[in-house]
Formats: C-alpha cells, sequence, structure tokens
C-alpha cells in the first residue's frame, strides 16, 4: 500500500481560496464563522520523547561518572572498603561487586575512579605505603644528617624503618590496622610480590644500604633475611589480631602503646640482625 506524503502548505493554500471564493461567503448573522485549521505537526526529529530524553541524559551523566561534588569522598570510602575486602578476603577472594556493594557505589563506579581490579589494588596499597615511604625516607635522612653521614647503628636503623608505620597503627585507626594485615597477605603469596617491588623496593634499598654500611661483613642474603625477618614481625604487631592477648590465658591489665611495643620490638630485631651476622662469620 502506496503512502501519500501529506503537503501541509498545499492544504492552507488551498483552504484560503476556498474561504475567499464567492460561494462560500456567509450571513455572519446567521452562520458560523468556519472553523479553524488544525495546528501543522511537528516532525518527528523535533519530538522530545521521554526514551529520548533518558538517552541523551545518559549520554551527559554515563554510567558511574559521578554526577556530584562528591567526587573525593567518593574515592576515599571506594579506597577504605576496597582495603578492608582485600585484608580480609585476599586479591582473589574480594569481588568487585561486593566492594562496590559495601562502598554504596555501582559496581562502574570502581571502573570509572581506579580501572581495573588489579588498579584498584595498587591504589589501595599505594595510598599508605606513599605516606610510610615519605616518613622513613625522612627520619633515615634526618638521623644521617645527625651522624655527619657516618654509618649508623643497627638499632637506629630498625626502629627508623619499624617506627612510622606502628605509630600509624597505634591510634585505633580500622584502617591502617587492615593495612598492616593486607601488607602481611602480599609479604606471603607470589602476586604480592611485585606490588611490594613497585611500592617499597626504593625506600627498602636505601635502609638495605644503611645496614650493609652497619654490618660490613655481613652477606647480602643475611642481610635480606634479617631485613625480612624485621618486617614480619613489625607487620605482625602492627596489624593487631588478638594474639598476644591470647596467648596470655588473660586479657592483660592494660593495652600496650606504640613506643612500648618499639622499645622491645627494637632490640630484639638488632639482636637478630647481629646473631646473622655473627653466624656468617663463623662459617
Amino acid at each position: 500500500m502506496m503512502k501519500l506524503a501529506i503537503r501541509h502548505d498545499v492544504i492552507e493554500a488551498a483552504g484560503e481560496v476556498i474561504c475567499h471564493h464567492p460561494a462560500a461567503r456567509v450571513n455572519s448573522k446567521n452562520h458560523s464563522a468556519p472553523a479553524p485549521m488544525p495546528p501543522r505537526a511537528k516532525p518527528a526529529s523535533t519530538l522530545r520523547t521521554p526514551a529520548l530524553a533518558v538517552q541523551r541524559k545518559s549520554a551527559a551523566n554515563p554510567v558511574g561518572r559521578p554526577t556530584g561534588g562528591d567526587s573525593l569522598q567518593t574515592r576515599q570510602r571506594i579506597l577504605d572498603v576496597a582495603e578492608a575486602f582485600f585484608s580480609e578476603r585476599g586479591y582473589d577472594g574480594a569481588s568487585i561487586r561486593d566492594m562496590a556493594t559495601g562502598a554504596h557505589v555501582q559496581a562502574a563506579a570502581i571502573g570509572y575512579h581506579y580501572g581495573s581490579k588489579t588498579d584498584l589494588f595498587s591504589a589501595v596499597v599505594a595510598r599508605r605505603a606513599d605516606v610510610v615511604n615519605e616518613a622513613r625516607s625522612r627520619s633515615l635522612a634526618a638521623a644521617l644528617e645527625a651522624s655527619n653521614g657516618q654509618a649508623l647503628a643497627v638499632e637506629v636503623l630498625v626502629s627508623k624503618y619499624v617506627e612510622p608505620l606502628l605509630e600509624a597503627t597505634s591510634h585505633g585507626d580500622t584502617g591502617w590496622r587492615n593495612f598492616a594485615s593486607l601488607m602481611g597477605r602480599l609479604a606471603n603469596s607470589p602476586r604480592g610480590t611485585d606490588m611490594i617491588n613497585q611500592h617499597f623496593s626504593q625506600v627498602a634499598t636505601l635502609y638495605m644500604g644503611e645496614f650493609a654500611r652497619a654490618l660490613p661483613s655481613m652477606p647480602k642474603e643475611r642481610l635480606a633475611d634479617g631485613f625480612l625477618y624485621m618486617v614480619s614481625a613489625m607487620l605482625f604487631v602492627c596489624a593487631d589480631t588478638g594474639r598476644w592477648e591470647a596467648m596470655q590465658g588473660e586479657p592483660p591489665a592494660a593495652p600496650r602503646d606504640a613506643q612500648a611495643i618499639l622499645s622491645d620490638l627494637v632490640p630484639f630485631v638488632a639482636a637478630g640482625f647481629k646473631a646473622l651476622a655473627q653466624l656468617a662469620n663463623d662459617r
């Protein structure tokens, strides 16, 4: 069936002719005026349907894109929740969907802000690693300046490396303790090796160099052993898993503060470094 194209301009012109024809003139007293022509319909391309409005709104605000001024708060909330999930379940056990639910955002919002799951994981580690690395670097530089560049005592090096994270986790901040727990997971998994190298190796290399100056006869492999033992002890203490309290069989009289722990941990770890050096010399 053929479709006829309606020419509204032709219809209107025809109407004008008919209205002005003598046969169409009537007595206005006895007859009503002819009905006005209906308004011309708008072309379909100018109609704004609800569906079209939704499409245009979606194009202006794609899924996952923040629509308000709380982008920074959203990013921080995503990192906090992701940190908790990664520390509790590990990388493989933490799903983007669960983290999105915990952060009260769409899953696409995580991709918008951080990209892939691996990128999110790296961002979680980098956020606090940068703070710790900066504190360790400043502390080491200040100690070297005070010593006029002379080799530092092993105890000083242990203290400068351990104290920043220990202080950060000692103020009841759940996020920092989640971070310490997550670092413990990374230190014991093949996946974590690359992540730790990416975020911690630069500062760790500086400290390894200073440990080598403090213990010049100690082989590099023994230095690496001592360094890893130090990190393991530090992470266990900072994660605050409750194991220390459980081993006592009853609740402790009072929780230990960071300085009390540091005063025990530093000589313990330093003695371990020196023992390893002595063992290497005896062999």
